[in-house]
């Protein structure tokens, strides 16, 4: 799941070779090349000297119970024991692409999307999978492409929509954002996530008043979701509301971290007196921890001497 912080806490998710056993020449796919191209955990050995179920669906139907359990290496490791017995499984592949994602391989998560693609090319999940991880490591316009025949085939997708919207936002097309994200809580309601996307989609375009609105409703749903009470903070400052958003930001952050926040943000407004006062601030509270601060207050100081 991809969601938006502001770029203040100084903080705001190829498989050309592991397919050469797959490609359209060979007759039959070969259950040794795919389980070695999507498992590449070190417990192989022990597993196989263990008893495996003798059909493929017993072993989906332990791989889901290891899913459920949150044992991903295990749940993978007989997912694709189950290619081994049937290769033409696009939700097991789909599967595996998920748990791949999970624990950062996206390079074979790619691989499991690309091989389910290959059975079925209109599979919106596999799309959206693939697209994710592709906006997830840069590739803008291959995530567009594929978000856009994910939704095209099943529109009520709110991963591919959510994603779609990241991808309008950064074209500065916010009116289309807005739509995406709109789309996706059609499936999510209330989801603290897409409100505070589409929130900081509304912020971004100017509509202050909007983006307030919706990251107090993600707020509301999930107190504890950081994203929009930084947010919150964020549009606040931006309107000259100091109090209300040195009051967002402490709900999710220690006060030296709330007042240096502030104090970015008036620095970026240029409020120089009122930021050199949260820099300050800041430091006396946390004199020894606080580098951020100083860091931000010298930064201040040098742009003072340029006036």
């Amino acid at each position: 799941m991809i969601s938006r912080k502001p770029c203040l806490r100084l903080a705001l998710v190829l498989c050309n070779s592991l397919l050469v056993a797959c490609s359209s020449n060979t007759l039959q796919l070969k259950p040794q090349p795919i389980a070695s191209n999507l498992y590449n955990d070190q417990k192989a050995l022990i597993h196989d000297m263990a008893e495996n179920p003798p059909d493929a669906a017993s072993n989906i139907k332990r791989a889901d119970g290891f899913y459920q359990q949150g044992n991903m290496n295990d749940a993978l490791y007989y997912y694709v024991k189950s290619l081994e017995l049937d290769d033409k499984n696009k939700e097991v592949l789909e599967r595996i692409g998920q748990i791949h994602v999970k624990k950062g391989n996206y390079d074979l998560a790619e691989a499991a999307y690309n091989l389910a693609l290959r059975l079925d090319k209109n599979n919106a999940q596999a799309l959206e999978g693939l697209g994710i991880i592709q906006l997830n490591t840069g590739k803008q316009t291959e995530a567009n492409q594929s978000l856009r025949a994910a939704v095209a085939i099943d529109a009520s997708l709110w991963q591919a929509n959510n994603g779609l919207g990241l991808i309008a936002d950064k074209q500065g097309d916010y009116v289309s954002a807005s739509q995406y994200y709109e789309a996706a809580l059609k499936t999510k309601p209330n989801m603290p996530m897409l409100l505070n996307n589409l929130g900081y989609s509304k912020y971004l375009s100017g509509n202050y008043l909007g983006a307030i609105q919706l990251f107090d409703s993600a707020s509301k749903v999930d107190a504890k979701y950081e994203s929009s009470w930084l947010n919150l903070g964020l549009v606040y400052a931006r309107q000259g509301n100091d109090t209300a958003a040195l009051e967002a930001f402490m709900h999710v952050l220690d006060e030296a971290d709330a007042y240096n926040n502030l104090g970015y943000i008036d620095m970026m407004n240029d409020k120089t007196n009122a930021a050199n006062e949260y820099f300050q601030k800041a430091i006396s509270l946390s004199p020894s921890y606080h580098i951020l601060a100083n860091e931000n207050l010298k930064r201040l100081r040098s742009m003072e001497k340029l006036l």
